[in-house]
């Protein structure tokens, strides 16, 4: 009888589930004020309900007012403390509640742009006085100022890339990795990211605008006399020259807040340029406050300004507000010092992100706002969802019907699986895009990997004369090492893309980290928790299974010569398609393009008004946008194009040909009144240089483990392997027209984890031989290790390709690049596997072996 302890297991097994399936609660937004009542400690408190009532009347008043605006504003005005009244904990004031009724009434799991729409940010950047002396500094020797300016305008463009990067390292943040920012226009930025509330919006609008311009300023020596004359005839005092006037608040309950006033000079002692670090912090009375931290130069400035000024008050001023103006008691040369002031948790974080993401040289105006539909369309949306529900289902019934009650057991543990990536995105507030759903078929690929693993060991086990309960535990111990190596190296390649990938790219490794370890908690102690149980209480006696090969002999070190040459050929076709297509390869994404809003009278659906555009040789992509601001006119339809408008005739604008088209098409849709602009790609020079550095660390990485799990000459054929299949895939996929967009790369990446989880599977297999001597030479041991994954290298392909394949069918045209790399990965990543990365081993094993046979002959005629 087995003796293994359950009930441990069995709690961590139920606690693990439980927390997570409960982390996927609410699934949709509930409405702000319903949020806020359900929250109060007295659920029938008539202050509380009447504050709702008066918040309500504000935004009918003013419909551009969110409902947190509007029922803060309400609370404020009556002087009501929001924090007795609802239950939460660190609590401070009515910005604090403000806060948790947002993040109470969001969806479980933020859906991206591409999934749920979001808001759209368009900004202009307006070169201020400090961004005119920073440039001067760096153009000392200019004949004239009509120089400096014509070179500033050259320039312009690359600090309006630091600009975005800064916009971007601001949002990640507040984890918010998906945003697309990219130029639009000669001085403008078009931001989008996506949001759960639509409250978030005004939290984005702020963090946006910061210009996170701190300056430490001296605030006048005779404030205290100033501020009596101030009080006691505002409308006759005059502000001494060089000063203005700045004020703190803080709110009180049931009164007045309490105002305080400084005349505070306004050439600053010093600026923040010199920080190097800043955090969010609390002192031992629980009051909130930015700790900062200077770079050596920073730290000498500082400690030179409180040497100079010891007695007098420096006033902390951040975006032209005021927060504190601490008196200087002594020079301050540990190169640190603090902001106080009244914060609210998510205040004190956007600011300390702010100034540790770098300050703006621009000053920063927000033109327009929209909202923004659903990238891929609703309809889209939909499809992906059930046909991705389809191919799963597809996926159970193949391994039920396999692997029998096994297959059986591994579907209960797939289930699991989801519902624990799911819970744990929500718990972590990961943002599920279209790469993030790339992750998600990579691991649940993987998670049966494992289960096929597991269970082809116990078959071979059997086969040896073992007991099914002997065979099963020896099946889960011979398996660890194969499933633990591929598992990891995978996951090196998703922590290195997480710290060096931006934007999707780091979004696409979140996702596929949280998968890894969830589908190895599910495959690896779940399903072995299941047949202990199967085993203590039921009379399991047999695992029946099919099996695809009953006796694998094949010779795969003979076919080795035709396999690269075959792969020679490929990769040099592959060579010249990338030549021949040139920058055409490279979508929208890398290009940017023109951009062209229309006004109109019917929605027709997004993938309509792409594949008519296709038809007529355009590259565009289509997204619907609505501005609240606007009185009139406030839907538009957006049309990126790849590249200029050339198809226009000469009798018409390259936007007027694009409306008659479409209105040609769809008469219905009566688009008029467009706005052109163009618009760069929304990879720039710092996004393409961390996507480039994370691709090349992951390989590194990869490298490194296999060499230190195995040997060099593992590690080096992974990469080598891992390279041919990248660049086959790559030149197929342009080979049918199609162009590299942000999601190919995604799709790239999965490629690169599924190709290396193959070729680990085989390396542990030859380690395992090797060490057991069960073959004269290494070339029979590689060509045996080979044959004996065999069956589970055709399962895993198999039931990944079923869900591609299912998805590449009835998806949608909008998902069609992403499915289609993933099949060529597939099928170039499993034929590497089989027929290059083994062989190859054997090769270089061999070669060495001569070099050390070589090296060694002339010692031995000595001896």
């Amino acid at each position: 009888m087995n003796k293994r302890p359950l009930i441990l297991r069995t709690l961590i097994t139920v606690v693990v589930v439980l927390v997570f399936t409960l982390a996927i609660h609410p699934l949709f937004q509930r409405d702000y004020y319903e949020t806020f009542l359900g929250m109060l400690k007295d659920k029938q408190d008539p202050e509380a309900h009447q504050v709702v009532k008066e918040a309500k009347a504000l935004q009918e008043a003013n419909p551009q007012l969110y409902q947190s605006q509007a029922l803060l504003q309400a609370a404020d005005a009556k002087g009501l403390d929001l924090t007795k009244k609802v239950n939460g904990n660190d609590l401070q004031d009515n910005r604090d509640v403000m806060s948790l009724i947002r993040k109470n009434a969001s969806s479980s799991i933020r859906l991206g742009l591409d999934l749920n729409g979001g808001v759209e940010f368009i900004l202009q950047l307006v070169p201020d006085q400090e961004f005119l002396a920073m440039f001067k500094e760096d153009d000392t020797n200019a004949a004239s100022r009509e120089e400096m300016q014509a070179r500033m305008a050259s320039e312009f463009d690359r600090y309006r890339d630091i600009a975005i990067e800064i916009l971007r390292k601001r949002l990640e943040g507040q984890k918010i990795f998906e945003a697309e920012i990219a130029p639009s226009g000669s001085s403008y930025v078009a931001l989008r990211a996506p949001v759960v509330a639509k409250d978030e919006k005004l939290k984005l609008l702020n963090l946006i605008k910061m210009s996170a311009r701190l300056n430490f300023r001296l605030v006048h020596e005779n404030n205290a006399e100033l501020v009596k004359q101030y009080l006691a005839d505002k409308n006759n005092f005059v502000v001494p020259v060089g000063y203005e006037l700045l004020t703190t608040s803080e709110f009180r309950p049931g009164q007045e807040p309490k105002v305080e006033y400084y005349f505070v000079n306004k050439i600053p002692e010093m600026t923040g340029k010199g920080i190097s670090n800043a955090m969010a912090t609390k002192d031992e009375f629980g009051q909130r406050k930015i700790q900062l931290r200077f770079s050596q130069a920073g730290a000498e400035d500082f400690a030179r300004v409180t040497s100079r000024n010891i007695g007098r008050q420096l006033a902390i001023v951040l975006d032209g507000n005021l927060y504190c103006a601490p008196v200087v008691n002594q020079a301050i040369t540990g190169g640190s010092a603090e902001i106080s002031g009244r914060f609210s948790n998510e205040e004190a974080k956007s600011i300390a992100d702010a100034l540790v993401s770098g300050s703006f040289p621009f000053q920063i105006k927000v033109d327009a706002v929209f909202d923004t539909d659903p990238k891929l369309g609703a309809s889209n949306v939909a499809n992906g969802i059930w046909v991705g529900a389809i191919s799963l289902v597809l996926v159970a019934i193949f391994m039920c019907v396999y692997y029998r009650v096994a297959g059986l057991i591994s579907v209960v543990a797939l289930a699991l699986n989801v519902v624990l990536i799911l819970g744990a995105m929500a718990a972590f507030n990961a943002t599920l895009t279209l790469p993030g759903i790339a992750g998600i078929i990579l691991t649940i690929g993987m998670a049966v990997d494992a289960n096929v693993l597991v269970f082809e060991r116990i078959r071979e086990e059997l086969k040896s004369g073992k007991s099914l309960m002997n065979a099963v535990d020896y099946g889960y111990q011979k398996a660890f090492s194969a499933v633990f190596d591929a598992n990891l190296t995978t996951l090196i390649t998703s922590i290195i893309l997480m710290s060096v990938g931006t934007g999707a790219i780091k979004g696409f490794a979140v996702t596929l980290s949280i998968g890894i370890l969830t589908s190895l908690f599910t495959a690896l102690f779940v399903t072995r928790l299941i047949f202990d149980y199967l085993f203590r209480y039921t009379r399991l006696s047999a695992l029946p299974m099919m099996q695809f090969f009953k006796k694998t002999e094949f010779n795969f070190n003979r076919m080795w010569s035709k396999a690269m040459t075959i792969s020679g050929i490929l990769i040099l076709l592959s060579i010249v398609v990338f030549f021949v297509r040139g920058k055409s390869m490279l979508g929208v994404d890398f290009t940017g393009g023109t951009q062209v809003t229309f006004t109109y009278a019917e929605q027709i659906p997004q993938e309509k008004l792409e594949a008519a555009l296709k038809k007529a040789g355009y590259d565009a992509t289509v997204t619907y946008k609505y501005n609240a601001a606007a009185a009139t006119d406030n839907s538009k339809v957006e049309i990126l194009v790849r590249g200029d408008l050339t198809k226009a005739n000469a009798n018409e604008s390259p936007m007027d040909h694009l409306a008659s088209l479409l209105n040609k098409e769809f008469p219905t849709a009566k688009l008029s009144n467009g706005l052109e602009s163009s618009i760069g790609g929304l990879i720039g020079w710092e996004f393409t240089k961390a996507a480039l550095l994370a691709i090349a660390f992951s390989i590194i990485g990869i490298g490194a483990y296999v060499t230190l799990r195995y040997e060099f000459t593992y590690a080096l054929t992974s990469i080598l392997a891992l390279l041919h299949d990248v660049i086959i895939v790559t030149g197929i996929f342009l080979a049918l027209g199609r162009t590299i967009s942000l999601t190919v790369i995604a799709a790239l990446l999965t490629v690169i984890g599924y190709s290396i989880n193959d070729t680990v599977v085989i390396f542990d297999r030859i380690r395992e031989n090797a060490s057991l001597k069960t073959c004269k030479t290494y070339e029979e041991n590689v060509n045996l290790s080979i044959n004996q994954t065999l069956n589970r290298t055709m399962l895993t392909s198999l039931t990944t390709f079923i869900v591609v394949f299912v998805l590449f069918l009835g998806a949608g045209v909008a998902i069609n690049d992403f499915v289609l790399i993933m099949m060529l990965g597939i099928i170039v990543g499993t034929y590497s596997s089989v027929f290059l990365a083994g062989p190859m081993v054997a090769l270089m094993r061999r070669m060495r072996s001569k070099r050390e046979t070589m090296a060694n002959a002339p010692a031995a005629e000595k001896r």
